[in-house]
Protein backbone atom coordinates (compact mmCIF):
# COMPACT_ATOMS: atom_id res chain seq x y z
CA UNK A 1 0.00 0.00 0.00
CA UNK A 2 2.54 2.22 -0.54
CA UNK A 3 3.32 4.09 -3.99
CA UNK A 4 1.21 7.33 -3.79
CA UNK A 5 -2.55 8.67 -3.28
CA UNK A 6 -3.34 12.62 -4.63
CA UNK A 7 -6.62 13.85 -2.93
CA UNK A 8 -6.92 16.70 -4.95
CA UNK A 9 -8.89 17.40 -8.09
CA UNK A 10 -7.30 18.62 -11.00
CA UNK A 11 -10.50 18.64 -13.07
CA UNK A 12 -8.80 20.80 -16.07
CA UNK A 13 -6.32 17.28 -16.57
CA UNK A 14 -9.44 15.56 -16.99
CA UNK A 15 -11.61 16.63 -19.59
CA UNK A 16 -12.21 15.66 -23.67
CA UNK A 17 -14.47 15.23 -26.38
CA UNK A 18 -15.80 12.56 -28.42
CA UNK A 19 -15.24 12.79 -31.74
CA UNK A 20 -14.75 10.35 -35.01
CA UNK A 21 -15.56 7.55 -33.34
CA UNK A 22 -12.57 6.81 -31.61
CA UNK A 23 -10.99 6.81 -28.00
CA UNK A 24 -10.78 10.35 -26.90
CA UNK A 25 -7.36 11.46 -24.69
CA UNK A 26 -8.31 12.83 -21.12
CA UNK A 27 -4.73 15.11 -21.38
CA UNK A 28 -3.91 13.45 -18.42
CA UNK A 29 -0.38 13.28 -17.16
CA UNK A 30 0.23 11.44 -13.93
CA UNK A 31 -0.28 8.17 -12.91
CA UNK A 32 -3.37 6.66 -11.92
CA UNK A 33 -4.22 5.41 -7.76
CA UNK A 34 -6.96 2.34 -9.21
CA UNK A 35 -7.27 0.67 -12.30
CA UNK A 36 -10.67 -0.60 -12.57
CA UNK A 37 -10.86 -3.67 -14.89
CA UNK A 38 -14.18 -5.12 -16.09
CA UNK A 39 -17.73 -3.65 -17.24
CA UNK A 40 -19.20 -0.55 -18.27
CA UNK A 41 -22.59 -1.07 -19.30
CA UNK A 42 -26.29 0.53 -19.48
CA UNK A 43 -28.96 -0.42 -16.89
CA UNK A 44 -32.54 -0.17 -17.82
CA UNK A 45 -34.30 -0.14 -14.17
CA UNK A 46 -38.00 -1.21 -13.58
CA UNK A 47 -39.54 -0.07 -10.48
CA UNK A 48 -41.82 -2.34 -9.42
CA UNK A 49 -43.97 -3.60 -5.89
CA UNK A 50 -43.01 -6.58 -5.62
CA UNK A 51 -40.82 -9.12 -8.25
CA UNK A 52 -42.55 -11.56 -10.56
CA UNK A 53 -42.79 -15.06 -9.52
CA UNK A 54 -42.77 -17.61 -12.25
CA UNK A 55 -45.14 -17.37 -15.45
CA UNK A 56 -46.50 -13.47 -13.76
CA UNK A 57 -46.28 -10.48 -14.65
CA UNK A 58 -45.15 -7.27 -12.40
CA UNK A 59 -46.22 -3.63 -13.63
CA UNK A 60 -43.50 -1.41 -13.96
CA UNK A 61 -44.16 1.69 -11.56
CA UNK A 62 -41.28 3.69 -14.22
CA UNK A 63 -38.33 2.69 -16.17
CA UNK A 64 -35.55 4.88 -16.58
CA UNK A 65 -32.11 4.26 -18.31
CA UNK A 66 -29.11 4.54 -16.10
CA UNK A 67 -25.18 4.22 -16.91
CA UNK A 68 -23.19 1.39 -14.73
CA UNK A 69 -21.44 -1.45 -14.94
CA UNK A 70 -19.84 -2.50 -11.56
CA UNK A 71 -16.03 -1.50 -12.59
CA UNK A 72 -17.26 1.93 -13.99
CA UNK A 73 -18.94 2.51 -11.06
CA UNK A 74 -16.47 1.87 -9.01
CA UNK A 75 -14.36 4.07 -11.13
CA UNK A 76 -16.24 6.83 -10.92
CA UNK A 77 -16.71 6.24 -6.93
CA UNK A 78 -13.07 6.72 -6.56
CA UNK A 79 -12.86 9.65 -8.44
CA UNK A 80 -15.43 11.59 -6.32
CA UNK A 81 -13.65 10.43 -3.59
CA UNK A 82 -10.65 12.28 -4.51
CA UNK A 83 -8.33 9.72 -6.34
CA UNK A 84 -7.28 9.23 -9.66
CA UNK A 85 -8.80 6.14 -11.41
CA UNK A 86 -8.64 4.62 -14.84
CA UNK A 87 -10.86 1.83 -16.27
CA UNK A 88 -9.62 -1.36 -18.45
CA UNK A 89 -13.19 -1.61 -20.27
CA UNK A 90 -15.28 -2.29 -23.37
CA UNK A 91 -18.24 -0.18 -24.92
CA UNK A 92 -19.95 -0.55 -28.66
CA UNK A 93 -19.19 2.39 -31.32
CA UNK A 94 -23.01 3.44 -30.38
CA UNK A 95 -25.17 6.00 -28.79
CA UNK A 96 -25.03 4.41 -25.39
CA UNK A 97 -21.02 3.75 -25.92
CA UNK A 98 -20.50 7.50 -26.59
CA UNK A 99 -22.87 8.60 -23.40
CA UNK A 100 -20.70 6.43 -21.54
CA UNK A 101 -17.63 7.43 -22.68
CA UNK A 102 -18.72 10.88 -22.19
CA UNK A 103 -20.23 10.25 -18.67
CA UNK A 104 -16.63 9.07 -17.63
CA UNK A 105 -14.94 11.93 -18.39
CA UNK A 106 -16.75 14.45 -17.19
CA UNK A 107 -16.80 12.27 -13.75
CA UNK A 108 -12.45 12.02 -14.05
CA UNK A 109 -12.58 9.04 -14.81
CA UNK A 110 -9.33 7.89 -17.29
CA UNK A 111 -10.52 6.41 -20.51
CA UNK A 112 -7.47 5.73 -22.44
CA UNK A 113 -7.87 1.74 -22.40
CA UNK A 114 -11.55 1.59 -23.04
CA UNK A 115 -12.14 0.23 -26.66
CA UNK A 116 -14.69 -0.37 -28.43
CA UNK A 117 -16.79 -3.82 -29.25
CA UNK A 118 -19.99 -4.53 -30.98
CA UNK A 119 -22.27 -2.88 -28.72
CA UNK A 120 -22.90 -1.49 -25.43
CA UNK A 121 -23.21 -4.07 -22.62
CA UNK A 122 -26.87 -3.90 -21.30
CA UNK A 123 -28.57 -4.88 -17.96
CA UNK A 124 -31.97 -4.95 -16.69
CA UNK A 125 -32.44 -4.52 -13.37
CA UNK A 126 -35.70 -5.25 -11.57
CA UNK A 127 -35.70 -3.01 -8.37
CA UNK A 128 -38.47 -2.84 -5.59
CA UNK A 129 -40.17 -0.74 -2.84
CA UNK A 130 -37.73 -2.06 -0.49
CA UNK A 131 -34.84 -1.56 -3.00
CA UNK A 132 -33.88 -4.72 -3.23
CA UNK A 133 -32.55 -5.94 -6.72
CA UNK A 134 -32.34 -8.56 -9.59
CA UNK A 135 -30.30 -8.15 -12.25
CA UNK A 136 -29.68 -9.94 -15.89
CA UNK A 137 -26.51 -8.95 -17.77
CA UNK A 138 -25.06 -9.96 -21.03
CA UNK A 139 -21.32 -10.56 -21.75
CA UNK A 140 -21.41 -9.48 -25.37
CA UNK A 141 -18.28 -6.82 -23.93
CA UNK A 142 -16.72 -8.51 -21.34
CA UNK A 143 -12.91 -8.62 -20.94
CA UNK A 144 -11.72 -11.90 -22.43
CA UNK A 145 -8.13 -12.71 -23.15
CA UNK A 146 -4.82 -11.67 -21.77
CA UNK A 147 -3.74 -9.20 -24.56
CA UNK A 148 -7.03 -7.30 -23.60
CA UNK A 149 -5.30 -6.18 -20.53
CA UNK A 150 -2.15 -3.36 -21.25
CA UNK A 151 1.00 -4.03 -19.01
CA UNK A 152 2.31 -0.40 -18.91
CA UNK A 153 -1.50 1.15 -17.95
CA UNK A 154 -1.99 -1.01 -15.07
CA UNK A 155 1.49 -1.04 -13.75
CA UNK A 156 1.84 2.26 -13.75
CA UNK A 157 -0.93 2.83 -10.87
CA UNK A 158 -1.12 1.77 -7.19
CA UNK A 159 -4.05 -0.39 -7.29
CA UNK A 160 -5.84 -2.72 -9.19
CA UNK A 161 -9.47 -3.44 -8.75
CA UNK A 162 -10.76 -6.76 -10.81
CA UNK A 163 -14.31 -6.94 -11.55
CA UNK A 164 -15.94 -8.99 -13.58
CA UNK A 165 -14.18 -10.52 -16.59
CA UNK A 166 -12.81 -13.66 -18.02
CA UNK A 167 -10.66 -16.04 -16.02
CA UNK A 168 -7.55 -15.43 -18.86
CA UNK A 169 -7.78 -11.52 -18.18
CA UNK A 170 -7.71 -11.91 -14.59
CA UNK A 171 -4.85 -13.92 -14.37
CA UNK A 172 -2.74 -11.53 -16.92
CA UNK A 173 -4.02 -8.70 -13.75
CA UNK A 174 -2.96 -10.77 -11.26
CA UNK A 175 0.55 -10.90 -13.03
CA UNK A 176 1.22 -7.83 -13.96
CA UNK A 177 -0.13 -6.72 -10.06
CA UNK A 178 2.23 -9.73 -8.28
CA UNK A 179 5.26 -8.48 -10.31
CA UNK A 180 5.05 -5.05 -9.56
CA UNK A 181 3.76 -5.47 -6.37
CA UNK A 182 0.58 -4.15 -6.51
CA UNK A 183 -2.08 -3.60 -4.39
CA UNK A 184 -4.80 -6.26 -5.78
CA UNK A 185 -9.10 -5.66 -4.91
CA UNK A 186 -10.47 -8.73 -6.08
CA UNK A 187 -14.66 -8.48 -6.55
CA UNK A 188 -16.01 -12.02 -6.26
CA UNK A 189 -19.94 -12.26 -7.21
CA UNK A 190 -21.12 -15.04 -8.00
CA UNK A 191 -20.85 -15.50 -11.71
CA UNK A 192 -17.33 -16.12 -11.07
CA UNK A 193 -18.05 -19.31 -8.76
CA UNK A 194 -20.88 -20.82 -11.28
CA UNK A 195 -18.67 -20.49 -14.43
CA UNK A 196 -16.59 -23.39 -12.74
CA UNK A 197 -13.53 -21.93 -13.08
CA UNK A 198 -10.52 -22.57 -11.02
CA UNK A 199 -10.47 -18.90 -8.86
CA UNK A 200 -7.56 -20.47 -6.34
CA UNK A 201 -4.42 -18.31 -7.87
CA UNK A 202 -6.53 -15.25 -8.06
CA UNK A 203 -7.84 -15.64 -4.66
CA UNK A 204 -4.64 -16.46 -3.39
CA UNK A 205 -3.05 -13.29 -4.09
CA UNK A 206 -5.69 -10.65 -3.50
CA UNK A 207 -4.81 -8.25 -1.12
CA UNK A 208 -8.59 -8.21 -0.03
CA UNK A 209 -11.36 -10.33 -1.60
CA UNK A 210 -14.89 -8.13 -1.64
CA UNK A 211 -18.13 -10.32 -1.97
CA UNK A 212 -21.80 -10.41 -0.28
CA UNK A 213 -22.71 -13.34 2.07
CA UNK A 214 -24.82 -14.87 -0.40
CA UNK A 215 -21.28 -15.93 -2.73
CA UNK A 216 -19.43 -16.42 0.45
CA UNK A 217 -21.81 -19.48 1.38
CA UNK A 218 -21.15 -20.86 -1.57
CA UNK A 219 -17.60 -20.49 -1.11
CA UNK A 220 -17.73 -22.91 1.88
CA UNK A 221 -14.40 -21.55 3.08
CA UNK A 222 -13.35 -18.22 5.01
CA UNK A 223 -9.97 -16.80 4.42
CA UNK A 224 -8.36 -14.00 6.28
CA UNK A 225 -8.23 -11.84 3.30
CA UNK A 226 -11.82 -12.05 2.59
CA UNK A 227 -14.27 -8.50 3.03
CA UNK A 228 -17.83 -9.56 3.69
CA UNK A 229 -20.72 -6.94 2.60
CA UNK A 230 -24.07 -7.81 4.71
CA UNK A 231 -26.35 -5.68 3.31
CA UNK A 232 -28.31 -3.15 5.80
CA UNK A 233 -26.30 -5.46 8.69
CA UNK A 234 -22.82 -4.50 7.57
CA UNK A 235 -20.15 -6.09 6.78
CA UNK A 236 -17.36 -8.23 8.43
CA UNK A 237 -13.39 -9.31 7.99
CA UNK A 238 -12.56 -12.04 9.35
CA UNK A 239 -9.00 -11.85 9.45
CA UNK A 240 -8.82 -9.65 12.32
CA UNK A 241 -12.73 -10.40 13.44
CA UNK A 242 -13.94 -6.98 12.57
CA UNK A 243 -17.73 -6.80 12.62
CA UNK A 244 -19.33 -3.42 11.44
CA UNK A 245 -22.94 -2.66 11.96
CA UNK A 246 -24.68 -1.27 9.24
CA UNK A 247 -26.12 2.19 9.14
CA UNK A 248 -29.88 3.14 8.76
CA UNK A 249 -30.89 5.59 5.84
CA UNK A 250 -33.61 5.98 3.58
CA UNK A 251 -33.26 3.13 0.87
CA UNK A 252 -34.43 3.11 -2.71
CA UNK A 253 -32.21 1.20 -5.02
CA UNK A 254 -29.42 -1.51 -3.45
CA UNK A 255 -27.80 -1.98 -7.54
CA UNK A 256 -24.69 0.06 -6.84
CA UNK A 257 -24.07 -0.35 -3.28
CA UNK A 258 -21.13 -2.61 -3.22
CA UNK A 259 -19.65 -0.35 -6.28
CA UNK A 260 -19.37 2.48 -3.59
CA UNK A 261 -18.40 -0.20 -1.02
CA UNK A 262 -15.55 -1.56 -2.78
CA UNK A 263 -14.66 2.29 -3.88
CA UNK A 264 -14.88 3.77 -0.21
CA UNK A 265 -12.62 0.77 0.83
CA UNK A 266 -9.77 1.26 -1.41
CA UNK A 267 -10.40 4.56 -0.75
CA UNK A 268 -9.17 4.10 2.56
CA UNK A 269 -6.84 1.81 2.22
CA UNK A 270 -4.59 3.36 0.10
CA UNK A 271 -4.70 6.48 2.41
CA UNK A 272 -3.14 4.27 4.89
CA UNK A 273 -5.84 3.77 6.80
CA UNK A 274 -6.89 0.63 9.60
CA UNK A 275 -8.46 -1.90 8.09
CA UNK A 276 -11.44 -1.32 10.75
CA UNK A 277 -11.65 2.79 9.48
CA UNK A 278 -11.54 1.23 5.56
CA UNK A 279 -14.44 -0.92 6.58
CA UNK A 280 -16.82 1.92 8.79
CA UNK A 281 -15.91 3.58 5.66
CA UNK A 282 -16.84 1.56 2.85
CA UNK A 283 -19.92 0.77 5.04
CA UNK A 284 -21.02 4.22 5.00
CA UNK A 285 -20.37 4.70 1.29
CA UNK A 286 -22.33 1.76 -0.07
CA UNK A 287 -25.55 3.23 2.74
CA UNK A 288 -25.46 6.95 1.06
CA UNK A 289 -25.81 4.44 -2.16
CA UNK A 290 -29.07 3.56 -1.63
CA UNK A 291 -30.29 6.74 -1.11
CA UNK A 292 -30.87 7.50 -4.69
CA UNK A 293 -31.56 5.20 -7.84
CA UNK A 294 -28.91 4.39 -10.39
CA UNK A 295 -25.86 2.70 -10.06
CA UNK A 296 -23.29 4.83 -11.60
CA UNK A 297 -25.38 8.07 -10.49
CA UNK A 298 -25.63 6.79 -6.62
CA UNK A 299 -21.53 6.83 -6.52
CA UNK A 300 -21.17 9.72 -2.90
CA UNK A 301 -18.53 12.24 -2.50
CA UNK A 302 -16.75 12.52 0.09
CA UNK A 303 -18.44 14.84 1.94
CA UNK A 304 -21.90 12.61 1.56
CA UNK A 305 -19.69 9.81 3.15
CA UNK A 306 -18.38 11.62 6.29
CA UNK A 307 -21.45 13.12 6.91
CA UNK A 308 -22.99 9.78 7.68
CA UNK A 309 -20.06 9.12 10.19
CA UNK A 310 -20.57 12.30 12.15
Amino acid sequence: MDKRVNNSNPSSLRTGNISGGTIPETGRSIMNDVVCIGPAAVDTVFLVKEFPTSDEISLALWSREFFGGSSANVAVGLSRLGLYSGLISKVGKDSYGVGLLNTLISEGVDIREVSFCGKTAQSVILVNERGEKEIVADTECALRTGQEIPAEYCTDSTALYLGECFLPAAEKAIELAVENRLNIILRLKNIHLSSGLNLERIIANADFVIMNEKTHAQMKETRENFVITRGEKGCYFPGDDILVQGISVPCLDTTGAGDAFCAGFMYQILKGESVLGALRFANAAGAASTTRYGAMDSMPSLNEVESLLE
